[in-house]
């Protein structure tokens, strides 16, 4: 049921994704889990995230 939701996508982590990460890591403060599905997100042009958190809600925009 999950595999076939429409809006819902996996992506695969490349060491390009890890790459990102450890930028997105440094350059924003983020942690390892955060900054690597930020990273997944930005690689896949996936251009909207919706989120709770508030780390990331401050913010705003990452690119």
């Amino acid at each position: 049921m999950l595999l076939q939701h429409p809006y819902i996508r996996f992506f695969n982590q490349t060491k390009r994704t890890c790459s990102v990460g450890l930028d997105l890591a440094v350059k924003y403060g983020l942690g390892g889990r955060d900054s690597l599905v930020i990273a997944n997100f930005i690689t896949n042009k996936v251009p909207v995230m919706y989120t709770h958190d508030g780390e990331l809600l401050s913010l705003r925009e990452i690119s």
